[in-house]
């Protein structure tokens, strides 16, 4: 369960941005820059309802966007134990893989597609082989995000969920 968390956390931390043509369309059907985007800003999980010997002290997740239309992503997990795990990644919400930096060595790629202002979809990657794919969507209120995991080793095609709570 643990690695779940740390998959669902880093995946949050890689994002992928959209082409600029994206970016500016996302920016235009959303609304004007005096409106926020619904995903921009930090993250943390609610780890209430995971057992308590697999719960994090912690897990954060930092999206931020550029004009250029790319997207640093940063997430922190500090572990049951205190030891701490980040990762980041500048992407572009293209689909291409770009490498994720840091010390999580579940992942090494991500790459994301963004098909509404509200919602992320997210590829996580390991040595050119898929992990996961995840789906992350704002709440209207922008106070609360779902995170959908479907794990590619997985043969039974369970979906898991977690939830975040904005903090900033």
């Amino acid at each position: 369960m643990f690695i779940t968390i740390v998959l669902a956390a880093a995946g949050l931390m890689v994002a992928t941005a959209p082409s600029a043509d994206q970016f500016v369309q996302a920016r235009a059907a959303y609304g004007t820059a005096s409106q926020p985007m619904p995903l921009v800003g930090s993250w943390a999980l609610d780890a209430s309802l995971m057992p308590g010997r697999e719960r994090p002290q912690r897990v954060v997740i930092t999206f931020r966007a550029a004009q250029d239309g790319k997207w640093t992503t940063l997430v922190e997990i500090v572990a049951p134990d205190g030891s701490t795990k980040r990762a980041e990644s500048i992407a572009a919400l293209d689909g291409i893989p770009v490498p994720v930096n840091g010390n999580m060595d579940i992942i090494d790629s991500v790459a994301l597609r963004q098909p509404a202002p509200d919602t992320l979809v997210m590829t996580l990657g390991k040595a050119g082989e898929r992990v996961s794919t995840r789906v992350y969507t704002v709440a209207k209120d922008m106070k609360s995000m779902t995170e959908t995991i479907v794990w590619s080793v997985d043969t039974r095609q369970n979906l898991e969920t977690t939830h975040f709570n904005r903090i900033d």
